[in-house]
């Protein structure tokens, strides 16, 4: 489970660019899973740039998953215990944030599965509203400048 304070927390992503972000939890993420979904609205059935998982149905919304798996184009999940401090970081990738709308604005969850409990135990442990900054400046023009 997160921390009781960190349990809702918005998300602002520079569109294009890389965004990490570390929910500390109370308990240790050993034997545990987690799941990041993103989408646009309450139901979900909205697409946006960037939503690469589901067709808009209602069986298979729109909506990104993020995993514990890397996933190149769209980010990772990383899970770790170290002593007494448990965490999950967020990782979304700059080649996904650039795929979003100027304009979006959205829901996040994250879901933790208990897989040492039979049946597996899901709690939904962090929340949030997301949104992308789209920016003014050509990230190519910053490469190609000459000091």
């Amino acid at each position: 489970m997160p921390e009781t304070t960190k349990t809702y927390a918005n998300i602002e992503i520079l569109q294009g660019a890389d965004y990490e972000m570390t929910l500390t939890l109370d308990a240790i993420t050993t034997g545990k899973s987690y799941l990041m979904t993103i989408r646009k609205d309450f139901t979900g059935s909205t697409d946006f740039g960037g939503s690469a998982s589901g067709d808009g149905t209602a069986g298979n919304a729109y909506r990104t998953e993020i995993y514990e798996t890397d996933q190149t184009s769209y980010g990772q999940l990383t899970a770790a215990d170290s002593g007494t401090t448990y965490t999950v970081v967020i990782n979304l990738y700059a080649t996904w944030t650039a795929t979003l709308d100027d304009d979006f604005e959205g829901k996040w969850e994250m879901m933790e599965e208990d897989t040492t409990t039979d049946p597996d135990s899901f709690s939904r442990i962090a929340q949030g509203d997301i949104y992308v900054n789209n920016t003014a400046t050509r990230y190519a023009s910053l490469v190609a400048r000459s000091d």
